[in-house]
């Protein structure tokens, strides 16, 4: 008979099983307002690039670290701060691939997109249609293999850690990005009129 764990089921993490990102009942110290926030200066930056080649909407990628944030603030007294960049990067990333998973449900209801002013509307027509090449490319992507590649160029976390949030060893986080950018070369090259 396999022994059970004496871990309480309310110190669970809720991506992804028995991390240890929150801490047990008996060391918790509550997180600091200041240390949250200073979590959120150093992480902001990072995390919005990372979240803009996802859904290329500075106000959708605002509103996904603010509510990130917000479940960490409501969970603040039962964070380790040790583990408060990992918690932050591991909601982050979970409230992305739901949020891209429900946008991809709505996907035959168009939005329209804000008409910008240019100074050459032909310069501007090329660089609209390379970005949504380049957004197909990236759509077409394995979900795996975009968030492998995203999270290489835009979140400034070292490929080690990136791994280790990820839960896949290095290797393959090499050979996923690897894989992804050889798919974007060749699309975007299909994509060529």
């Amino acid at each position: 008979m396999a022994a059970r764990s004496t871990i309480k089921p309310s110190t669970r993490c809720w991506s992804r099983g028995w991390t240890g990102l929150i801490e047990s009942e008996r060391s918790r110290v509550a997180l600091s307002d200041d240390e949250l926030e200073a979590a959120y200066r150093r992480l902001e930056r990072p995390m919005f690039n990372y979240l803009y080649r996802w859904f290329w909407d500075a106000a959708q990628c605002e509103d996904l670290l603010h509510d990130a944030f917000e479940r960490l603030w409501k969970l603040r007294r039962r964070i380790d701060a040790s583990s408060l960049d990992a918690l932050a990067w591991t909601t982050v990333i979970n409230l992305a691939r739901n949020q891209h998973a429900a946008r991809k449900r709505w996907r035959w209801l168009p939005l329209p997109e804000a008409l910008v002013a240019r100074d050459d509307p032909s310069q501007a027509l090329e660089l609209d249609w390379r970005d949504q090449r380049l957004r197909q490319a990236l759509d077409q992507l394995p979900a795996r293999s975009r968030e492998v590649l995203l999270l290489e160029l835009f979140s400034g976390l070292e490929r080690a850690e990136i791994a280790r949030q990820l839960g896949i060893a290095e290797g393959t986080l090499a050979s996923r990005k690897h894989q992804a950018i050889a798919r974007i070369q060749s699309l975007l090259k299909e994509s060529e009129p």
